[in-house]
């Protein structure tokens, strides 16, 4: 149920992303809410769920407004993964983890997608104009992670069951 509803969250970041984020005033600086959702996926569930739903957003947002198939798709992939990864090299997830991988994320996410796009030759966006955006973006995402921290744990945050003979097996009460 939490995996649908996560799932219904990304999706929702992708249609704000796409529309409301995109008007003149409001896309200079504008957070990539679709790399945050997918960095709080990674770090508070698994990779493996990160790299899945990194996969199908970005598939359904190349099908709807993407110059070709697989271009999203593999960055959101790579950052789902990615994230998941990082959270696993750490004893716990915190809020610092969560705004250090944000910022990572979003400037993996503007490299892999320019890069991509140099390689098929599809961009015509030059070097410093990525290097700009890209670390506005990152810095904005990094603020907004700080507020929606705390709300995307609450709700998707796998806690562990513990079960009455799990607490008394190991002789404490």
């Amino acid at each position: 149920m939490r995996s649908t509803l996560l799932f219904v969250a990304l999706f929702l970041s992708m249609v704000l992303e796409s529309t409301v984020f995109r008007a003149p005033t409001l896309s200079e600086y504008a957070p990539n809410l679709v790399v945050i959702g997918l960095v709080m996926t990674g770090l508070l569930r698994t990779p493996r769920m990160g790299l899945l739903f990194g996969l199908g957003i970005g598939l359904i947002q190349d099908i709807d407004y993407g110059r070709f198939l697989g271009e999203t798709a593999f960055a959101y992939a790579v950052i789902g993964y990615l994230a998941g990864y990082f959270r696993h090299l750490v004893l716990r997830e915190s809020a610092l983890l969560a705004i250090l991988v944000t910022g990572l994320a979003s400037e993996l996410f503007a490299w892999v997608t320019y890069g991509e796009a140099r390689l098929l030759e599809a961009s015509g966006t030059t070097l410093h104009e990525v290097i700009r955006s890209s670390s506005k973006t990152a810095l904005v995402s990094m603020f907004f992670v700080l507020l929606l921290y705390a709300p995307y744990r609450k709700a998707f945050l796998k806690k562990k069951k513990v079960s009455y003979h799990d607490a008394t097996a190991d002789g404490t009460s």
